[in-house]
């Protein structure tokens, strides 16, 4: 059964892709609609975030037997990002980072759906529970990843994102036995696939320049470097400032508990902690590669989520914000930003994990 259903996967990815896209939309324009819609549009966001991490691994694995083609019909050659290497590499090499890192990414995918469940069926205070007990499992698993790429910046995705775009892909090509092997030569540590210098000759006809081959053909640093030169390894510094950013949702959680939501001290205390951390990174790596200077960047826009958080929204954000969606409201095509934005103002103020940034 399942065989059945990831051939057809692939071989109507651009199709199934439209749907996934669509049934996300859709997620967006539901909160607010009818009683519990904001249940009803996590659990289907959610089921597709599995669905669609399920769909792409069918896919990746479709590209690397050769039974994907694009649209000049030529077979698809998937060229990992450095982001996908790092991850692919780190969970090749360790078994704890591959089975953290999915679990961490399942956990992620899931944290709405189980606190708005949990606040509906348990109560506010049990919610408050479940809620700690969902930070602490990620300190626990963030910890775990820390360990295992060797004292290296945890991401804020840590599994491999999508390698194939459906909708690049042309009429599905069938294959019994995939790409030729010998066509291909697989590094065994890097798992990097290269053309191998058989073909190189057999596509030259014989007049096979092999300088020139290596001359056209230059390799970006980092595609070819191994993982674990891809992020640097943080001194003390560093890794007292990462420690403090895996911590620091934890921490929010208990000073909420122990303060109140609407307390002051809980929200600049957090503040305070993510300031810290960043500055520490920023001082213990001062070129920053690309991984890095990506996820300085991820980490910077997360500072956009304490206007959203109380007691700061309630006082200040709050009115501002409705009166931008009041004037969206009478204009054409804008209006449903201004529908969005109202129907999403009360999740932000009644649920920890829509502003959490963790």
């Amino acid at each position: 059964m399942l065989q059945k259903y990831a051939s057809f996967v692939v071989n109507n990815a651009a199709q199934v892709n439209s749907i996934e896209n669509g049934l996300r939309t859709l997620t967006y324009v539901l909160p607010g609609r009818f009683a519990d819609a904001e249940l009803a549009s996590e659990a289907i966001y959610t089921l597709l975030s599995f669905v669609g991490v399920y769909h792409d691994k069918l896919l990746a694995k479709a590209a690397i037997k050769g039974l994907l083609v694009d649209k000049q019909g030529q077979p698809l050659k998937l060229d990992p990002t450095v982001f996908n290497r790092y991850h692919g590499q780190m969970a090749h090499a360790s078994d704890v980072y591959r089975v953290a890192a999915h679990v961490l990414s399942c956990v992620q995918y899931a944290e709405k759906l189980v606190e708005m469940v949990a606040a509906k069926r348990l109560g506010n205070r049990r919610r408050w529970q479940v809620v700690t007990w969902i930070e602490i499992t990620k300190v626990v698993l963030r910890l775990a990843l820390l360990r295992a790429s060797g004292q290296r910046m945890v991401t804020g995705a840590v599994v491999p994102e999508r390698e194939v775009d459906p909708g690049s892909l042309g009429s599905t090509k069938h294959m019994e036995h995939g790409v030729d092997a010998k066509k291909q030569w697989k590094g065994g540590r890097s798992r990097l696939s290269f053309t191998s210098v058989r073909e190189i000759l057999q596509q030259a006809e014989g007049n096979a320049d092999l300088g020139a081959f290596v001359a056209n053909s230059p390799q970006n640093a980092e595609r070819i470097a191994p993982a674990s030169s891809l992020m640097h390894r943080l001194s003390a510094l560093g890794l007292t400032g990462e420690l403090l950013f895996i911590l620091r949702p934890l921490i929010y959680v208990l000073s909420m508990r122990k303060l109140g939501a609407n307390n002051w001290r809980a929200w600049a205390l957090s503040l305070l902690i993510e300031l810290t951390s960043r500055q520490m990174l920023r001082s213990d790596i001062n070129v920053p590669r690309t991984l890095e200077r990506d996820e300085m960047a991820r980490r910077k826009w997360l500072l956009v989520y304490y206007l959203v958080r109380m007691p700061f929204f309630e006082q200040f954000t709050e009115k501002r914000l409705s009166r931008v969606a009041m004037w969206c409201s009478n204009k054409p095509v804008i209006s449903l930003l201004g529908s969005l934005i109202q129907d999403y103002q009360p999740l932000w103020k009644q649920y920890y994990f829509y502003t959490a940034g963790s």
